[in-house]
């Protein structure tokens, strides 16, 4: 057995068996499974990273769907032109894709291909498993080069996520996520400020009172940072999001923020812009809803972000469920949509 394997989390481990016609792929990246397996099905993603450094890449087609193909083709300084192409089988989104592979210097040999994204707390371990149609294909495979095409094109990836490509910034999904918290703090109707919130014991205004309450001692504890204060949730509740919001903003917008972290002892260090975006604006989000319900404004969410944070949350349900954080986890079927499924996973009767 010929073995490569990752002798640090960032590193591609390779695993060729000596008996059977596969090439085992590992490798761990510092993002999520959402912009992890974004960045093997958008075309304009992939086209970035896939491959030897040394070739240019155009993709004629690729349609990474269940049933859908792709064609695409690496190209030399040289001018000389490797094509490759395959059927999509499974695409099961953030999870798992299961496609076919030929390279089309050698059409008799079609690989099949799984790729599983596996979530580890707000980081993604990948392993594809290549299973080719005999040991010398698979050997002809390695031996044509395919070994530093693995390794330079994961290796890309990682640059491309360590960018901020497969997802908005953290300055950027905050200004959405935000933006849409605050566009139902200004539409609050006259009066409905104390109406009773979803969450136990809250009126309207708890629900921002919350929000600007933990996380300036959160942010503070951890990194040193004060964010400024507004005037008093009672006293005026738009000034007060408003003030928190934008200062919050401004943090993410500064480009110094991307070289801090943040320490708490139940995290560890944690990039700031990450730490932000992970627990903060995921809470903002997750908290819209629940200012929409009591004062009777649109509820919707993007269902997208309500996929992928359920996906995070799920495999943590029990940690979740002992911080005190959320209630008793509310049955809901699972034809259910995301927006259902995460409300009802944190407590909420949708």
């Amino acid at each position: 057995m010929s073995t490569t394997p990752a002798g640090h989390r960032n590193e591609t481990g390779i695993t060729v068996d000596p008996t059977l016609p596969t090439i085992v792929i590992t490798r761990e990246f510092e993002a999520p499974p959402a912009r992890v397996f974004r960045a093997h099905t958008d075309p304009d993603l992939v086209v970035q990273w896939l491959g030897p450094r040394a070739l240019t890449m155009r993709i004629e087609r690729y349609d990474a769907r269940t049933d859908g193909s792709y064609r695409y083709v690496h190209t030399d300084d040289e001018g000389n032109e490797y094509g490759f192409h395959g059927v999509f089988h499974e695409v099961r989104p953030h999870e798992r894709i299961v496609q076919t592979f030929t390279y089309e210097g050698m059409p008799d040999s079609v690989s099949l291909e799984t790729a599983v994204f596996e979530d580890l707390g707000g980081r993604t371990r990948l392993t594809a498993t290549s299973l080719l149609d005999s040991v010398e294909s698979r050997d002809a495979m390695i031996s044509s080069g395919a070994e530093t095409g693995i390794r330079e094109g994961y290796e890309r990836l990682d640059e491309l996520l360590d960018r901020g490509g497969a997802g908005p910034s953290a300055a950027d999904e905050h200004r959405k996520v935000a933006g849409d918290f605050t566009a139902r703090v200004r539409g609050v109707p006259a009066g409905a400020w104390d109406s009773p919130a979803p969450c136990e014991g809250w009126v309207a205004r708890d629900v921002v009172r919350h929000l600007t309450d933990w996380f300036p001692g959160f942010l503070k504890t951890g990194t040193g940072i004060e964010l400024p204060a507004g005037p008093s949730v009672d006293d005026d509740p738009v000034a007060a999001w408003q003030v928190h919001s934008d200062a919050v903003q401004a943090l993410l917008d500064d480009p110094a923020t991307a070289g801090k972290k943040l320490s708490h002892p139940q995290i560890g260090e944690v990039p700031l812009d990450r730490a932000v975006d992970r627990f903060y604006t995921a809470d903002v989000f997750m908290h819209t809803w629940d200012l929409a319900r009591a004062t009777g404004q649109d509820e919707r969410l993007d269902a997208d972000k309500c996929a992928a944070l359920l996906e995070g949350m799920l495999p943590m349900d029990e940690v979740l469920r002992g911080s005190g954080h959320y209630g008793p986890r509310v049955e809901v079927p699972e034809s259910a949509d995301a927006q259902t499924r995460l409300l009802a996973f944190i407590g909420r009767t949708p």
